[in-house]
């Protein structure tokens, strides 16, 4: 359930709990729909850290313009996700080979694992990790090899209920076909069962790649605000239009009757058990939200005080071990989610990029590197365009330890041809 809730932008959460409030009796909505983002700001909270005085990026500093998401369609944005949650070079190159091969709707149908492997000369084994760092990142479903595999995927990630997870393993024909009786007298289901059973597998996503960019056409709504107050920097949640949920106190009343029917007592029963998962998934969103911002903003201090111009390196893997959760969590919260400060919104996904030059200890970021790169190229004799090698080579007198393919791939990324296409004659 968090897994789901997190990856949620605001629009869509506001969508999601209207809806399980709408199925749920044991869910209502508490007063009026919405709050300000001031009313998340206590005064007995810790703040980040005191404001700069001076120009910083949080406060008064005028900031280039931020690619944002919606620049970039669906595979892309996977792309990014990928380089930047920590993998090693070698299995990012297996990612991106996977990636590439996945349909229009994100399966990876067409082209065995195998022949991936073999492609790029990998032990299978490693193929299947990457794989599954892949599915972890990617919205639930994604990289599966046929729609049976998409949805169990999906089920195990919603730890849905396992009568649920069975039919689609073991009857995905009749499933298919409709033999829902065939279904119920094999699994020993009841009516009830077999109900919930549809109306869950009915909800699940078919193409989990597709739509997906859906956001390209709405206005960016910040999730998450960084306030100054009193000299101190804190973040707060912009949950403005977000409907508070409460526990119906009348079928409360009715579940606690002692001279109740047992049916029923079960029916609300079961009812009452998914409003507090739901209420509990809430809860745990806001707090993982919040934890993962005050990592960010911890870490990039420097770069919102106006010490650097970029970013510090920071993969995902890092805020996982300040917040305590798993890198596909994170993945999904910086995922589409907006910071909002004095002067613009920030994607969280853009505090993070690799280090570039690991072998030193400097704190150079990929950004770094491309923005060198280019610096490099801009200033050569066009004459005599600088080879990979020799960019190589004027690169690690700047402190970046890197291998001429790694120069090459970042000098494709910015959309620079290689020094025979550059070449100018004078």
């Amino acid at each position: 359930m968090l897994a789901r809730l997190s990856g949620l932008q605001q629009s869509d959460l506001e969508r999601a709990i209207l809806e399980e409030v709408e199925k749920n009796p044991f869910l209502e909505i508490a007063g009026e729909i919405g709050s300000t983002a001031e009313k998340e700001l206590r005064e007995t909270e810790d703040p980040i850290w005191s404001a700069p005085r001076g120009k910083g990026h949080a406060v008064n500093a005028e900031l280039p313009e931020i690619q944002h998401a919606q620049e970039l369609d669906f595979f892309d944005q996977l792309l990014i996700q990928i380089r930047e949650s920590g993998l090693s070079d070698a299995d990012i190159l297996i990612a991106e080979e996977i990636v590439g091969n996945l349909d229009g709707d994100g399966f990876l149908s067409d082209t065995p694992l195998e022949n991936i492997a073999y492609k790029l000369s990998v032990p299978m084994e490693t193929a299947e990790r990457v794989l599954q760092h892949i599915r972890k990142l990617g919205p639930p479903g994604i990289a599966a090899r046929d729609l049976q595999e998409c949805m169990l995927l999906q089920l195990r990630e919603q730890q849905e209920e396992s009568f649920v997870t069975a039919i689609v393993e073991r009857h995905f024909e009749d499933l298919t076909q409709e033999r829902f009786e065939d279904i119920r007298d094999d699994l020993g289901l009841d009516a009830e069962q077999m109900q919930y059973a549809l109306a869950r597998i009915a909800k699940l996503n078919p193409r989990p790649a597709a739509g997906r960019d859906d956001f390209v056409k709405r206005s960016i709504i910040p999730d998450l605000i960084l306030r100054e107050k009193n000299g101190d920097l804190y973040i707060a949640l912009n949950d403005t239009g977000t409907p508070h949920l409460q526990l119906s106190e009348t079928y409360q009343e009715m579940l606690n009757r002692k001279d109740g029917d047992r049916r029923t007592q079960q029916y609300l029963n079961r009812f009452r058990q998914e409003a507090d998962w739901f209420l509990r998934a809430i809860a745990q969103r806001k707090q993982s939200m919040l934890a993962v911002a005050q990592s960010i903003v911890r870490r990039q201090r420097d770069y919102f005080s106006g010490k650097r111009e970029h970013p510090r390196p920071m993969v995902m893997r890092e805020v996982a071990a300040d917040t305590g959760l798993d890198i596909s969590t994170v993945s999904r919260i910086v995922n589409g989610k907006y910071l909002q400060t004095a002067n613009r919104n920030y994607e969280l996904r853009y505090f993070f990029s690799e280090r570039a030059g690991r072998q030193d200890n400097t704190e150079r970021s990929t950004r770094d590197l491309e923005r060198d790169l280019q610096a490099l190229i801009d200033n050569e004799d066009k004459s005599q365009p600088l080879s990979d090698e020799q960019l190589q080579s004027a690169l690690a007198q700047n402190a970046y330890h890197i291998a001429r393919r790694t120069v090459a791939k970042y000098r494709e990324k910015l959309g620079i041809p290689p020094s025979r296409a550059r070449r100018k004659q004078s």
